[in-house]
């Protein structure tokens, strides 16, 4: 008897748990901002479904995040085959930033909208703030 409620009590805790987890990131949003949040996923797959028609590769990987400081949603874009990456507002269709260097680790672009950046790393911590207020 104990074995079967084992599963069951499992269950309930882990959902539980996802959904305290979830609630936290959405409890400070406003109604127009929880709002836009839902639109950035809806909006992030019609990026992705286009994308994918304009350059037929499992090659990337993609995230996005509502920024509810900027009110704006991301998408950042990892190609797999190159060392590239992309910054892009979806809402705007607007690239903010963009990351490239050759195999050998010479930079070619790094930038994140007027800012230069000389390394991945600070690349990386240019676009930090957009994918996580």
């Amino acid at each position: 008897m104990k074995r079967t409620l084992f599963l069951p009590i499992l269950i309930v805790f882990f959902t539980t748990l996802f959904i305290f987890t979830v609630g936290c990131n959405y409890q400070n949003l406003t109604k127009e901002q929880y709002d836009l949040n839902d639109k950035c996923g809806k909006q992030r797959e019609e990026w992705f479904k286009s994308y994918q028609k304009k350059y037929p590769s499992d090659k990337f990987t993609y995230k996005n995040h509502f920024n509810k400081k900027l009110n704006k949603c991301f998408i950042l874009v990892e190609y797999s085959e190159s060392q590239l990456k992309s910054l892009r507002n979806i809402n705007e269709n607007k690239i903010y930033g963009s990351f490239l260097s050759k195999q050998d680790g010479n930079i070619i672009i790094c930038n994140v909208l007027e800012q230069k950046c000389k390394s991945e790393e600070e690349w990386d911590s240019l676009v930090k703030p957009y994918m996580e207020e």
